[in-house]
C-alpha cells in the first residue's frame, strides 16, 4: 500500500489530513525560549495573535531525519511504501532530511521536493490522493507523476503590510513606512522554489486586477483546480474570491489558510492563488 506523507508546511488542518488519509511531520517555531510544533501545538489562528505583538519574528526548525524515521518506521515495517511531499528544498533543510531517510531507504521512500510551501504544495497532495485512490500507480509512479507536475506551479499573493518584511530585513524601516503611507502592497511569486517580487500595487482592487492578469496570461490547468491561501482574514480572502470567481470558468476551488512557517515572514493578511500551468 503506498502511504501519503507531507511536511507540515502544507497547513491542511487535522481534519482535512485525516479524510484524505494523509500524515503530517512538523516542523518546530520558537518564539524565544518557548518551542510549538507547527500545527500541533498551536493554531493557526494563536499563532497570528503571537505574532502581532511580537518585538521580534519567531524562528522555525526544519523536520530532521530522525523525525521522518520514526513517522515512517510503522509503515515500513508494515510492508507499506510511501510519498512523502515537503516544502521547498530552497525554502528549507526538511526536504534534505526526508532525501536522507529515503536514500536509506531505496525504493521505498520516495521524496517529491514540491518547489512550493502550503497552499502550493496543496495542489500536489491532492493530486497525490487521488492517484493513490485510482490504485493504478505504484509509490514511486505516483511521486514521479507529482515531479513532473512541480514545473508547473505557480503561487501569487498579495501582503497586507510590509512590517515583517522589514522585521525579517527584507525591506529597510524607511521603505516600510512610506509603503504603508501610499498603501503599497507588494505581490510576491513563488516558482521553482525560489520567492520573489513581481509587483507593486496600491489597494486591494488593484491586487485582485494583478492576481486576475497573472490568470488570464498564465492560464491554470483545470484537472488540477486553484487553491486561495489567506493568513488569518477571511473577510479579504472573500473578497478576493468573489471578484475572481467569476474568471474561474468552473475550476475547483479549495481555500486554505496560511500557517505559522511562512506566515512568520508574510505576516497577516496575506491572500493568494496557487495553480497549475496549461500545458502549451
Amino acid at each position: 500500500m503506498t502511504r501519503i506523507f507531507a511536511d507540515s508546511t502544507i497547513d491542511l488542518t487535522p481534519e482535512e489530513c485525516q479524510q484524505m488519509g494523509i500524515t503530517t511531520v512538523p516542523l518546530t517555531i520558537h518564539f524565544g525560549e518557548q518551542s510549538y510544533r507547527d500545527g500541533v501545538d498551536m493554531t493557526h489562528k494563536e499563532f497570528y495573535r503571537r505574532l502581532r505583538a511580537a518585538d521580534t519574528l519567531p524562528t522555525t526548525s526544519q523536520v530532521n531525519p530522525a523525525q521522518f524515521e520514526d513517522a515512517f518506521a510503522p509503515y515500513l515495517q508494515n510492508g507499506d511504501d510511501i510519498v512523502i511531499i515537503t516544502i521547498s528544498g530552497k525554502l528549507s533543510a526538511t526536504n534534505q532530511s526526508a532525501q536522507l531517510v529515503a536514500d536509506a531507504n531505496p525504493g521505498r521512500v520516495h521524496v517529491v521536493d514540491s518547489s512550493m510551501a502550503s497552499f502550493g504544495a496543496q495542489l500536489l497532495i491532492h493530486e497525490a490522493v487521488r492517484l493513490r485512490d485510482e490504485g493504478k500507480k505504484s509509490a514511486a509512479q505516483i511521486a514521479d507523476a507529482l515531479r513532473a507536475i512541480v514545473p508547473r506551479m505557480r503561487l501569487y499573493a498579495v501582503l497586507d503590510t510590509l512590517k515583517y518584511l522589514r522585521m525579517g530585513g527584507r525591506l529597510s524601516g524607511g521603505a516600510a513606512l512610506l509603503g504603508g503611507i501610499l498603501g503599497i502592497l507588494p505581490v510576491v511569486e513563488v516558482r521553482d522554489g525560489v520567492v520573489t517580487s513581481v509587483a507593486k500595487v496600491r489597494g486591494d482592487r488593484a491586487g485582485m486586477q494583478t492576481l486576475l492578469d497573472f490568470l488570464e496570461k498564465m492560464p491554470p490547468d483545470p484537472a488540477y483546480g486553484i487553491c486561495f491561501g489567506h493568513a488569518d482574514d477571511e473577510a479579504r480572502l472573500e473578497k478576493y474570491l468573489t471578484f475572481l470567481r467569476p474568471h474561474l470558468h468552473g475550476l475547483q476551488i479549495h481555500t486554505s489558510s496560511l500557517g505559522s512557517v511562512i506566515g512568520t515572514h508574510t505576516g497577516p493578511g496575506l491572500v493568494g492563488i496557487a495553480y497549475v500551468l496549461a500545458e502549451q
